[in-house]
C-alpha cells in the first residue's frame, strides 16, 4: 500500500500536506473527543468528493473512491477539507447514505496486528509505532461519520475548527514537506480552517452573558472585557481559571454591571478575594454562599463575610473543621432567610454556628436549625416577653439573651432538686470554664447519680424544649449539653462575645478614621510630592470645586470645601472622613444631606451640615438626599471602613432644628405619583440609607435603634417605596 509522490512546487506542496491532516487529527484527539466542526467537515470530505471537484483538479484529476483509512483516503479526506474551507467552495447536498462506492477496502483480523504505511516523521505513524501517539483501538473499514460532542470554549463558545494544536502545527509541518511553498501552504490552511468556528465561538462565548443580563450580543462582549481585566486584577491570589469561574459564577447569581442599588459584582467579586485571603475559602464555596445570600436583598457582604471570619475562628479554637463550619453556617442562613429573620439572617445564624462550636467537635453533628424555626420563635419570645417580630428582627444580641432564658428554663424543667447546685460544685471544682473533655465526664456521672433509669427522659424534655433536635436520643450529650449552659458555653455567653467582637472591629475602624487635632497641613500632600510630620492617614490633594467663573474657568472655591478649610485653618484639625467626602461627591453645593436634631430629620445642605452637623456626617450615618451620590447613606458612599462609626455627634442631634427643611416636608415635594397612581420618591433609597431616615437617634453614638422614634412618614408615602 503506498501513497502519491509528492510534486513540486505549491501543487504538491498541497497535496502532501493535506495527506498528513487527517493523520494529525488521528494522533492529536480520538475519536470520542474530535472537535465537532472538524468531524463535520471530514464526513463532508468523504461524501462531497468527486472527479469533477476543485480538489480533483489539484489532484490531478484521478480521485480514489473512499474506503479504509489507508494513505490514498486521507489524502481525498484532506484535500476536500482544504476545497471546502481554504478554497471557500460551498458545500453540496449530501448524497443518500450507503456503503461506499468502489471496491470494498480490506479489513484486519482482530487476531493480527494492523498494516499501517510507512509515516517518515518525527512524531511517528497516527496509530502507533515507533513515533509513539495514538494507543487506540486499530482501524477497520471506514466506519462512517464520526458523531463527536461540542467542545465548549472558555466563554460559552463551540469547537475551534481542526483543533489548536492541529491549526499550529501546520506551518511547521508544511515546511518539512514542501519547503517555503509548504510553510505558505500550512499557514493559509490554518487560518482559514479556524475563521468559521471561531466566529461562531466568539458569538457563543458573548451569548453566555446575553443570556444571562439581556441586552445585545456586543454587550455580551463588553461583558468579556470586564471578564478579563478582572482576571489580571487577582494575579497571585487567584488563577485565571478560578478568576472566571468566579466573574460568571456572580454573575449567573445576579450580581452584574446592570444591577441598581445593593450589593453589585464588585461587592460580590471582592467577598469571593477575601473569602480566599482572610478564610483559605474556595471560590466554589464562596459561591455557595452567595447563592444562598443572594435569596435575600437585605444581605450585607460586610457583615456576611465578618460573620464567616468569626465562624472559622471560633471553629478552629473549639477543635471543629473551619471549612464544614462555615458550610453548616451558610446551611443555617438559608433556614434562617426562609423563617423571616430579614436583616437578621446573617447576625443570628452565626450566633447558632458559634454557640454550637463552643460546645466542642462532639457537638459538630447537633442539628440546631430547629432554633431557627417559627415554633422556637414563638417560645423565645414569649418567655422573653418580646414580640415575635422584635425577636426576628433585632439581631444576634436579643435573640441570644431570649434564647439563653429558653435554654435555662429547658434545663430547670428537666433537673431534679439539687442538681444544679452539684454542677456547679463540679465546675468549681474543675477550675471553673472546664474543658469540653471534663464537661463530657460530669454530663455522664450527672446521669449516673441522679437518671440511672430515666436518663433518656431527660434527653427529651431537653431535645424538644431548646430546639436542639440530636440532643433527644443522646442522654450523654443532652447531659454535657446541660453542663455547658453552667459553663458559660450558652447562646447569650456566645451573643454577649459576638457583640463585643463587634464592638473591637468598630473601635478598630474608628481610629483609623478619628478626628486629627492639631495636625496642620502635615497629612497633606505639598508642593514637593512629599508630607511632613505625620504619615499615618495621609491624604489625597483636596478637591476643590469652584462655583461662577467664566465657562468653567477661574471662580471661587465651592461654598462646601470654603466651609471645611475655615474650620481647618481655625483649629488645626483635619477630619478625614469629611475630607475624603468632599473628594467623593460631585457637585458639592448641589448636593444635599439628611441630619439629625432634637426636632427630628431636616435636609440642609452639605456646606451647613459640614458647618453644624460635621461629626453625624463622619460617622457615617448622615445621608444625601440631593445631588450626586443621592439616596446613600455616607458610610455607604465611603465604605463602612472609611468612617468613623463611633464618633459622639449627641451634641448635634440635639441642636435645634431650625435650619433647612424637616424631612417630611422635602419629602412631599420630591413625592409624585406613577401611572398608576402611586405615591413614588424621586430618589431611589438604599436599605440602609431608608433605616437611618427612619430612625431617629438621641444618642447619637452607634444608630441605637432601642432610643429611636417611630417611623417620620407615614404609609403610603413611604420613601421605600421603589416600583
Amino acid at each position: 500500500m503506498t501513497t502519491p509522490t509528492p510534486g513540486n512546487g505549491l501543487d504538491g506542496a498541497v497535496r502532501q500536506l493535506t495527506m498528513l491532516v487527517q493523520a494529525l487529527l488521528h494522533q492529536q484527539q480520538t475519536q470520542t473527543n474530535l472537535p465537532s466542526s472538524s468531524a463535520q467537515m471530514l464526513r463532508q470530505a468523504r461524501q462531497n468528493l468527486t472527479p469533477g471537484s476543485v480538489a480533483a483538479g489539484l489532484l490531478g484529476g484521478g480521485v480514489p473512491s473512499p474506503g479504509a483509512p489507508t494513505g490514498a483516503w486521507l489524502q481525498q479526506a484532506a484535500m476536500s477539507l482544504v476545497s471546502q474551507v481554504a478554497l471557500n467552495q460551498p458545500r453540496r447536498a449530501q448524497t443518500p447514505q450507503g456503503p461506499p462506492a468502489g471496491p470494498t477496502p480490506p479489513t484486519v483480523p482482530p487476531s493480527q496486528p494492523a498494516v499501517t504505511p510507512p509515516y517518515p516523521y518525527m512524531w511517528g505513524a497516527p496509530y502507533g509505532g515507533g513515533g509513539g501517539g495514538y494507543n487506540g483501538p486499530q482501524p477497520g473499514p471506514y466506519p462512517g461519520p464520526i458523531v463527536a460532542p461540542s467542545h465548549q470554549g472558555g466563554g460559552g463558545g463551540g469547537g475551534t475548527g481542526i483543533g489548536s494544536w492541529v491549526k499550529s502545527s501546520l506551518p511547521r509541518v508544511g515546511a518539512m514537506v514542501g519547503g517555503p511553498w509548504g510553510a505558505v501552504a500550512g499557514t493559509a490552511v490554518a487560518a482559514a480552517t479556524g475563521i468559521p468556528a471561531e466566529v461562531r465561538s466568539q458569538r457563543d462565548k458573548n451569548a453566555f452573558y446575553q443570556s444571562i443580563e439581556g441586552g445585545s450580543n456586543f454587550d455580551g462582549f463588553a461583558e468579556r472585557a470586564h471578564e478579563e481585566a478582572y482576571r489580571w486584577t487577582t494575579f497571585g491570589v487567584l488563577s485565571s481559571d478560578e478568576a472566571r469561574k468566579a466573574f460568571k459564577g456572580v454573575t449567573k447569581l445576579g450580581y452584574n454591571s446592570k444591577v441598581e442599588g445593593g450589593e453589585g459584582r464588585q461587592d460580590a467579586l471582592d467577598f469571593i478575594y477575601h473569602g480566599k485571603t482572610r478564610r483559605g475559602a474556595t471560590v466554589d464555596e464562596s459561591l455557595q454562599t452567595l447563592q444562598v445570600a443572594s435569596k435575600n436583598a437585605l444581605t450585607n457582604f460586610n457583615d456576611l463575610s465578618n460573620a464567616l471570619n468569626e465562624v472559622s475562628d471560633s471553629a478552629g479554637k473549639a477543635g471543629v473543621n473551619s471549612q464544614m463550619a462555615r458550610a453548616e453556617f451558610t446551611q443555617l442562613m438559608d433556614v434562617a432567610n426562609k423563617s423571616g429573620y430579614g436583616s437578621s439572617a446573617v447576625g443570628v445564624a452565626a450566633l447558632e454556628q458559634q454557640t454550637k462550636n463552643s460546645y466542642g467537635r462532639s457537638f459538630q453533628d447537633m442539628d440546631v436549625s430547629k432554633r431557627l424555626g417559627v415554633s422556637h420563635a414563638y417560645m423565645a419570645s414569649s418567655i422573653a416577653g418580646i414580640s415575635v417580630s422584635e425577636y426576628l428582627t433585632s439581631g444576634p444580641t436579643a435573640k441570644g439573651a431570649a434564647d439563653q432564658l429558653l435554654d435555662s428554663a429547658s434545663v430547670r424543667a428537666a433537673l431534679k432538686p439539687g442538681v444544679e447546685a452539684w454542677i456547679k460544685e463540679q465546675i468549681s471544682k474543675s477550675g471553673g470554664d472546664v474543658s469540653e473533655e471534663t464537661a463530657t465526664q460530669i454530663g455522664e456521672e450527672l446521669i449516673q447519680k441522679f437518671y440511672p433509669n430515666d436518663a433518656f427522659a431527660l434527653a427529651q424534655v431537653v431535645g424538644t424544649l431548646s430546639g436542639n433536635g440530636g440532643l433527644s436520643q443522646d442522654p450523654v450529650k443532652a447531659a454535657t449539653w446541660i453542663v455547658q449552659q453552667y459553663n458559660g458555653k450558652g447562646a447569650g455567653a456566645t451573643a454577649s462575645n459576638m457583640k463585643k467582637q463587634d464592638q473591637k472591629s468598630l473601635e478598630k475602624t474608628s481610629e483609623s478614621n478619628r478626628l486629627r487635632t492639631d495636625v496642620k497641613e502635615n497629612l497633606r500632600p505639598h508642593a514637593s510630592g512629599g508630607r511632613g510630620g505625620v504619615v499615618t492617614g495621609a491624604l489625597k490633594g483636596l478637591d476643590k470645586e469652584t462655583s461662577g467663573g467664566f465657562l468653567g474657568f477661574g471662580g471661587d472655591p465651592s461654598d462646601a470645601v470654603s466651609a471645611y478649610e475655615k474650620w481647618h485653618k481655625k483649629t488645626g484639625d483635619e477630619d478625614p472622613v469629611v475630607y475624603n467626602l468632599l473628594n467623593k461627591i460631585d457637585g458639592d453645593d448641589k448636593s444635599k444631606v439628611a441630619i439629625t436634631t432634637k426636632d427630628g430629620k431636616r435636609v440642609v445642605s452639605l456646606t451647613e451640615a459640614i458647618k453644624n452637623h460635621r461629626n453625624e456626617l463622619a460617622s457615617g450615618k448622615a445621608v444625601v438626599v440631593e445631588g450626586d451620590k443621592a439616596g446613600k447613606s455616607v458610610a455607604e458612599i465611603l465604605g463602612d471602613d472609611k468612617v468613623d462609626p463611633l464618633r459622639d455627634f449627641s451634641k448635634e442631634a440635639k441642636a435645634s432644628g431650625k435650619v433647612g427643611e424637616s424631612y417630611e416636608e422635602w419629602e412631599k415635594k420630591h413625592t409624585t405619583k406613577d401611572k398608576k397612581g402611586r405615591e413614588k420618591l424621586e430618589i431611589g433609597l438604599t436599605a440602609e440609607a431608608r433605616r437611618l431616615l427612619t430612625v431617629l437617634d438621641s444618642t447619637g453614638v452607634n444608630g441605637s435603634a432601642a432610643t429611636a422614634s417611630p417611623p417620620l412618614s407615614p404609609y403610603p408615602s413611604n420613601p421605600s417605596y421603589q416600583e
